[in-house]
């Protein structure tokens, strides 16, 4: 028997499972892959010394008015064979021609084109966009790449994961906390337990270990990749709640 959010959907629809990944080898990847460049390694540098989880001054409101045109998007946030993860998606940014309501997850682009999409290749706004009126201060400072808002629902978890290891990632990532989902959802970082504020965004350097469930439902944020250049970590460097 088929058994909702393991084979099927809410809806009763088969869930489009996200492709089994394998580690890379590093060590036999091409040099001009993995090598930083100048740039990296200034962008780099800059973004370490701000810390690992670093609130931004950006002022959201309207969140709660934004979620209620929202509604219909939502959709099964790459889920995996065999694994109950009660997450769901909505995509702000993808490749063009992509729709709110396409897989978000990298795993499950990467069974549709065989390939996993470069970050800062899914620059382009879905119909979802214009809906948030609440987050258009960020979408028009930024140059994005993929950003997609997920919710966790009751059990809903990421497992310990980085998001990139190399310093030649082409992305950065700000996270947004909306509503209040202080007392239900937990992050780590490296083990340790971090502190957020409702209706936040933070510069979170997710090269680190990190891991997040919630206890109850709609814990929602929205992921922010951010073009890793100069520009763009001098943009956070102005936006951080706390200069000096």
């Amino acid at each position: 028997m088929k058994k909702t959010l393991i084979d099927l959907d809410k809806n009763g629809n088969t869930l489009f499972h996200a492709r089994p990944e394998s580690k890379p080898l590093y060590h036999e990847l091409p040099r001009e892959k993995t090598f930083p460049t100048e740039e990296d390694m200034a962008c780099e540098a800059q973004l370490s010394a701000l810390g690992t989880w670093e609130p931004l001054s950006f002022k959201i409101k309207g969140w709660n008015e934004d979620e209620k045109f929202l509604e219909n998007y939502w959709v099964p946030f790459q889920p995996r064979e065999g694994q109950y993860n009660d997450r769901e998606s909505i995509l702000i940014y993808g490749i063009e021609g992509a729709k709110a309501t396409d897989p978000c997850g990298l795993s499950q682009l990467a069974r549709i084109y065989g390939y996993k999409p470069s970050e800062n290749d899914m620059n382009i706004p879905t119909e979802a966009r214009d809906l948030l009126t609440c987050m258009h201060e960020v979408f028009d400072y930024f140059e994005l790449g993929r950003t997609f808002l997920v919710r966790l629902n009751v059990g809903g978890h990421y497992p310990p994961h980085r998001d990139h290891m190399l310093l030649t990632r082409p992305t950065f990532r700000l996270i947004a906390f909306l509503g209040d989902s202080v007392d239900s959802m937990r992050w780590e970082v490296e083990d340790k337990p971090v502190q957020f504020r409702p209706n936040t965004i933070y510069y979170v350097d997710t090269r680190k270990t990190h891991r997040l469930w919630s206890s109850s439902h709609k814990g929602t944020m929205m992921v922010f990749n951010v073009m890793k250049n100069w520009e763009n970590t001098m943009k956070v460097l102005t936006k951080l709640k706390y200069q000096g």
